[in-house]
């Protein structure tokens, strides 16, 4: 058996945490992984989230690490880093359900080269190829899989709100390792729709360099053309063109960032 630590970043969960510890632990029984940990970093919710991960954790055998701060998502994440403990960690959000062979799927990706292994939506019916190509712009922590030594140190920006999924994922590639996007792992997402499309998200990406321009624009006539609401991603669009000017004033952004 492989054992692993599972690191959950959670905020006002109860609704959602005890369906994804259950898919957890089904995952898990279907697989040759282990969980020993599961380390929850909890921004002090005034819910059921810690009693419910008590009693899931109880009833699946696993041992609960409870870290309770008011701290925004890229610092729970560096929280939960420096938490667990296994060679190998699952980032997994509190409103992912894990396919049965999830864990076997990512368990088949584990290369010594490798640093980090995300799996796939369910929801996506693309071609396996055109995913890929796709996801490598911008790379996701819903429930990926990732070797402890490859992001041990890793320090967002302060001011770095959303987009660290792929801040950490250039940290992990800029210390030689490979991240690897494995469509055969599927996970369901039951979005609580808590980061949306904006000019925060923008300015981020243009100001760190996490985002492309062409990408942010097409997805303005993109997101009229299928009838979705095209101004978010206007927004979104004129905030990185204020993060690309903050960046070139300011120079490079400092931190563990790799470069991009």
């Amino acid at each position: 058996m492989t054992p692993i630590d599972v690191a959950m970043p959670t905020h006002r969960s109860e609704p959602v945490i005890g369906e994804t510890l259950d898919c957890l632990s089904r995952a898990e029984r279907e697989s040759a992984i282990e969980i020993e940990q599961l380390v929850l970093v909890d921004d002090n919710s005034a819910d059921g989230t810690l009693a419910v991960a008590h009693d899931r954790s109880e009833e699946h055998g696993w041992t609960l690490t409870e870290i309770v701060a008011e701290t925004s998502l890229p610092e729970a994440r560096k929280r939960a880093i420096r938490a667990v403990t296994a060679d190998w960690f699952l980032f997994l959000d509190d409103d992912v359900r894990l396919t049965e062979h999830y864990l076997d799927h990512m368990l088949d990706a584990v290369a010594p080269l490798v640093g980090g292994i995300q799996g796939r939506k369910v929801s996506r019916t693309e071609n396996p190829s055109d995913w890929v190509q796709r996801r490598s712009r911008r790379a996701g922590t819903h429930a990926t899989l990732l070797r402890r030594d490859a992001v041990e140190g890793v320090s967002f920006p302060p001011d770095l709100h959303v987009l660290e999924d792929e801040y950490l994922r250039r940290y992990v590639e800029s210390r030689g390792n490979v991240w690897v996007f494995n469509h055969r792992a599927r996970f369901e997402h039951a979005n609580q729709e808590r980061h949306p499309i904006g000019w925060q998200e923008g300015y981020l990406g243009g100001k760190y360099d996490l985002s492309r321009f062409q990408d942010v624009a097409l997805n303005v006539p993109f997101a009229a053309l299928t009838g979705r609401n095209p101004l978010p991603h206007a927004r979104r669009a004129t905030g990185w063109l204020a993060g690309r000017l903050a960046r070139q004033h300011g120079g490079e952004p400092g931190g563990d960032s790799a470069s991009a």
